[in-house]
């Protein structure tokens, strides 16, 4: 909207003014932080200064006496040496409330562009056992940025990475194992390191039931550890994968690690760095020369035994990405992978990428509170609460809200109390009690005036007189411009700062003002008008955070 607002300064004085194509770059549209500066503000006077060799204020004064001319400005103020201050018309507020109705919950959504092509990858869980609260929140922060991205316009990629190979996984079948054995022998050793929860015997009792004969048959003990490991894999990998899909986040794309190395990806990818002159061997080691694009020192991708190291996988699993041509890609990862960034994006920029092309968004840790101590066990797992157990406690919408509330890189205390609150303290209350109450008062529109504000009408504007909804147009006319932004700084929490602002201006509305006035039909049209717009951005902004817009409370 901003730029469209500046679209229309600049057409306004295109042939009244000498130079503006010449500056047009450099006009910026800001929106006071105070109302009574205007709704918006321009700095173009200032741009003018050297061109027309007056000072700012002078032209402030004569650009003032243009732009009143045109309908959707109300009145023109200058202030502060030189900036213009605009207040938006009526004229332009009925433009953008039949603009939002209309495009329902893709208000301000831009045009798809199917060339601008990004892959999102998050979660990519261990498929080792229950969701915890970390994949949790890096579920939700990489659906929110793939939903803001595609409002944004680009054809969005979501990518689950399945970390089927290494130790992790021999080691949940030796402990899949160990309880299928112990069942008919309970002194049978379980493994140190092994992973303990109630997960794990459920599976055991599983392959008892119906692989016991089977698995006893294997005389190789490690035969029988790797048919229970895949067992196990798989079991697990789709319980992960029904978590997600009730939680509301679903991958076109879930990709295997261990395919990198049956189909001979790796290989493909240090053939590639190697004919590039990138690899080198010393040590008996293969090394590639990440130096060169900015680490701090080489990397080993095949070890001397001959085994390659987790790394090779990592670069031949991003050579793969870069081969499907994407325009960039974003990884959600844990905190505690500040510190492999760096060398992982050298290697990326070896295969000639721009040094954007790999953005990786961090999460940091949720640590989960109920009656003011902190929770940190789980009968299930053993060692941690599930995101499945928190969404049973609380709710899918207060779960992925208040993961939402804070930068991603920044700790979150997730209070469970709160989250409970059927009251205005609780943020994902709030919100959707904004929603539900505006399908009150057009449930009672229709009982008591027979009149049905979810069909079609509109309402004359000019009757919206009060501060309150001006205040509230406003704020209607530039939520494209905050998602935007939250879509293109990969700021996901910014959503509910936005919702929950919207939601106060209309609460103080709703507490304030009358909305089914008996006496003037015309009024209430215009104000449940205002309302049906309030409620489309509101579920345009729940569409993006992926919460239910409930319409009673």
């Amino acid at each position: 909207m901003k730029e469209q607002l500046k679209k229309e300064i600049i057409s306004s004085l295109k042939d009244k003014i000498e130079g503006i194509e010449e500056i047009t770059d450099k006009v910026k549209i800001e929106i006071p932080k105070e109302d009574k500066f205007g709704d918006i503000s321009t700095n173009i006077a200032f741009l003018l200064s050297k061109k027309l060799k007056d000072k700012p204020i002078n032209i402030a004064n004569k650009l003032k006496e243009i732009l009143i001319e045109n309908q959707d400005f109300e009145k023109v103020d200058v202030a502060g040496g030189g900036f213009i201050n605009i207040f938006l018309s009526k004229n332009f507020y009925s433009k953008i409330l039949r603009k939002i109705i209309d495009e329902k919950e893709s208000y301000g959504k831009v045009k798809k562009d199917e060339k601008r092509y990004i892959n999102v990858e998050f979660v990519s869980a261990n498929p080792t056992g229950p969701l915890h609260l970390g994949h949790g929140r890096g579920a939700v922060v990489g659906n929110v940025i793939s939903n803001l991205y595609e409002y944004a316009g680009y054809r969005v990629v979501r990518e689950f990475y399945i970390n089927d190979a290494g130790n992790q996984i021999k080691k949940l079948g030796e402990s899949v194992f160990a309880r299928f054995m112990q069942i008919d022998n309970p002194n049978y050793p379980f493994p140190e390191d092994g992973y303990h929860g109630e997960y794990i015997r459920e599976v055991a009792y599983h392959l008892y039931k119906y692989e016991k004969e089977k698995i006893l048959s294997m005389v190789d003990k490690n035969q029988a550890v790797d048919f229970c490991s895949e067992f196990a894999k798989q079991l697990l990998l789709e319980r992960i994968k029904n978590d997600l899909a009730d939680f509301g986040v679903k991958f076109d794309i879930w990709f295997s690690e261990k395919s990198l190395y049956s189909s001979g990806k790796v290989d493909e990818a240090l053939k590639f760095l190697k004919e590039k002159g990138l690899i080198y061997e010393k040590d008996g080691a293969v090394w590639v020369k990440t130096t060169e694009f900015g680490d701090d020192k080489d990397r080993v991708v095949i070890k001397s035994d001959g085994s390659y190291t987790y790394f090779a996988g990592d670069i031949a699993y991003h050579y793969d990405k870069y081969k499907r041509g994407y325009e960039f890609i974003v990884n959600v990862w844990g905190a505690d992978h500040h510190g492999y960034f760096p060398r992982l994006k050298s290697a990326v920029m070896a295969f000639g990428v721009r040094e954007d092309w790999i953005r990786v968004v961090f999460i940091q840790l949720v640590k989960l509170f109920k009656n003011g101590k902190e929770v940190k066990m789980s009968k299930r797992s053993g060692s941690f609460v599930t995101l499945r157990e928190l969404i049973e406690e609380v709710g899918k919408d207060a779960v992925i809200y208040f993961f939402l509330t804070k930068d991603p890189n920044t700790h979150l205390n997730f209070d469970i109390d709160l989250a409970l609150k059927k009251s205005s303290e609780n943020p994902v209350y709030y919100v959707q009690y904004a929603h539900a109450r505006i399908c009150s008062v057009f449930r009672e529109a229709k009982e008591r005036f027979n009149f049905d504000p979810e069909k079609e009408f509109t309402g004359e504007i000019n009757l919206l007189t009060e501060d309150q909804e001006r205040i509230l147009m406003k704020h209607l006319t530039f939520i494209p411009d905050l998602i935007l932004e939250a879509a293109y700084k990969q700021d996901p929490h910014k959503l509910t700062q936005i919702t929950y602002d919207l939601s106060s201006d209309f609460h103080y509305y709703y507490n304030n003002f009358k909305f089914l006035v008996e006496n003037d039909e015309k009024l209430m049209r215009a104000r449940l008008y205002l309302l049906k717009a309030v409620r489309e951005a509101l579920r345009t902004l729940f569409k993006l955070m992926g919460i239910t817009p409930v319409e009673r409370m």
